[in-house]
C-alpha cells in the first residue's frame, strides 16, 4: 500500500555525485532484487544493473558520454523510485543526489521526452493507480493514497489523475456488491 518513510542507510551516499551515486543505486537495485523488494521485472532489473555497471567501469575503459548519459538516466530513474512517496522529491533534489545540476538532470531526460518534473507525476499517478484498484485497498481513502504517493493537495490529484486516465480515482476503485 503506502510505502515505507524512513531513511534508507544508502541515501546519504547519494550526495557524493556521480561513481558515489551510481554504486549506490546499483548496490539499492542488487539488494532489492535479492530480498524480492524490487517491484521491477527481471528484464528492466538485468538492464539498469549493465547500465551501472557499465557507467562505473568506463572511466577505467575510455567509456563514451551517450552510455554515461543513459547510466545517469537509470540511477535517477532509481531514485525516483526509491522517493516517490516523498513529497519533497523534486527535480532538484534529483540532481543534486546524482550529482549533477538541474538543467544537466533535464538533458539526461530528453531521450525518454518527458521532463523530470513529469515523470515524477507519472509514476506517482501509477503507483497511486495501482493502489485504488487494488480491491485490498478499499479502507483507504482517496486523500490518503494521494498523501502516500506525495501528493499534498486531494484536489490535485483528482485533477492530474482525471487528465492521465480519463477517470477520477475514486471511479478507478473496483466494485464490491
Amino acid at each position: 500500500m503506502c510505502p515505507r518513510r524512513g531513511v534508507r542507510a544508502d541515501t546519504a551516499r547519494h550526495g557524493l555525485g556521480g561513481e558515489g551515486a551510481q554504486a549506490s543505486a546499483l548496490e539499492a537495485v542488487l539488494a532489492g532484487w535479492a530480498t524480492g523488494r524490487g517491484g521491477e521485472d527481471s528484464l528492466s532489473i538485468q538492464a539498469t544493473v549493465l547500465d551501472l555497471v557499465r557507467t562505473l567501469a568506463a572511466p577505467k575503459l575510455g567509456g563514451s558520454a551517450p552510455t554515461a548519459v543513459l547510466s545517469q538516466l537509470a540511477v535517477a530513474k532509481d531514485f525516483i523510485a526509491r522517493h516517490l512517496a516523498d513529497p519533497a522529491l523534486s527535480p532538484g533534489r534529483v540532481a543534486g543526489a546524482i550529482g549533477v545540476s538541474p538543467r544537466h538532470l533535464s538533458r539526461i531526460f530528453q531521450p525518454t521526452g518527458v521532463s523530470p518534473s513529469r515523470y515524477i507525476l507519472e509514476q506517482r499517478l501509477d503507483k497511486a493507480r495501482q493502489v485504488l484498484a487494488d480491491p485490498g485497498s478499499r479502507h483507504l481513502t482517496i486523500a490518503e493514497v494521494a498523501h502516500c504517493w506525495g501528493f499534498a493537495s486531494q484536489a490535485h490529484f483528482t485533477r492530474v489523475f482525471r487528465s492521465c486516465f480519463g477517470c477520477t480515482p475514486g471511479e478507478t476503485r473496483p466494485f464490491i456488491t
